[in-house]
């Protein structure tokens, strides 16, 4: 189904994915609006499907035994119930349907050594079913950006998380709204939710810290980006030369068209996902990203396909 949004509407949009937690009174100004039609306005883009989930953004590196696994995998289209059985996995992140050598490409967050071996049995399992035979599970080392958000690499073996700082991302982590709750929770509601409970005061204290020691690095939305203006999707591996990965990452998360980038295990060292208006836009992203003499080859996947995951 086509949703029609007026230029207020996309404003506001953009605007929740740049903060979900913006006040409704940030959201009038930078719209232009009152708070009653935030509020309206809001309520009606959840009660569509618009606005498909909050998501908070976590630094990885501080959650310790936490790890985030690629999976690129070949199958056929007369094999429609292989992305059905990726989507049953729950460690699964996001999902496309990608062009080239691959076809499908799966994003993992894990919580340890175990649940990858778990996972590397079931992929083995689903993989067999196929009849390729054919995929590559790439380890995801280092974020340095994750929707947008740059992640710091400074860290320290002391700034790992307590258990119950993990349980409060946790509960923070993806929250799905309704028409009748359609905001992002509150803090006396993730006191709520918290085992044993926590007063609301306790709350804004610990989320406090977290974003000090900048565990949280920001708040956005899950919604279909093509809304907003940016309709093309592409991932990129890029091969750089020894020593050099670190320095091109860094010239990378300045790039306003880099929205996820990852250092890995491969020989193509570099992960990114790239969100552009255009595939022009791509290919200028990609001759810019060439123009750094470090930069030896690049694998690009277009997605076909973007499967919105519930958690």
């Amino acid at each position: 189904m086509q949703i029609m949004l007026s230029d207020a509407e996309r404003n506001l949009l953009q605007a929740l994915v740049q903060n979900s937690r913006y006040t409704p009174t940030i959201l009038g100004q930078l719209c232009g609006k009152s708070r009653n039609w935030v509020a309206r306005t809001i309520k009606g883009l959840v009660k569509n499907g618009v606005i498909r989930s909050y998501t908070t953004i976590i630094d990885p590196a501080q959650v310790l035994g936490s790890r985030s696994t690629a999976l690129f995998m070949k199958s056929n289209p007369r094999e429609q119930d292989v992305s059905a059985k990726i989507m049953e996995m729950n460690e699964l992140e996001s999902l496309d349907g990608i062009t080239g050598e691959f076809s499908l490409l799966g994003f993992f967050r894990l919580d340890g050594q175990n649940d990858f071996e778990d996972l590397l049995d079931r992929v083995d399992r689903v993989v067999a079913s196929t009849g390729s035979g054919k995929y590559d599970l790439v380890q995801l080392l280092t974020t340095y950006k994750k929707n947008r958000f740059k992640i710091s690499s400074m860290h320290t073996p002391e700034s790992y998380l307590s258990k119950k700082q993990l349980e409060l991302l946790r509960t923070m982590y993806v929250q799905k709204p309704t028409p009748e709750n359609p905001y992002p929770l509150t803090q006396e509601m993730i006191g709520a939710l918290m085992d044993p409970p926590l007063s609301q005061p306790a709350v804004s204290k610990a989320i406090e810290k977290l974003v000090l020691k900048r565990a949280i690095i920001g708040y956005s939305t899950d919604i279909d980006l093509a809304l907003i203006g940016l309709p093309v999707k592409f991932f990129v591996r890029i091969k750089v030369t020894p020593g050099t990965a670190s320095d091109i990452a860094q010239k990378m998360v300045e790039m306003n068209e880099v929205w996820d980038l990852y250092r890995t295990s491969e020989d193509y060292s570099l992960l990114a996902t790239i969100r552009t208006d255009s595939v022009r836009s791509c290919n200028q992203m990609l001759r810019k990203l060439y123009e750094h003499e470090s930069v030896i080859d690049t694998k690009s996947y277009i997605s076909l396909e973007e499967w919105f995951i519930p958690h």
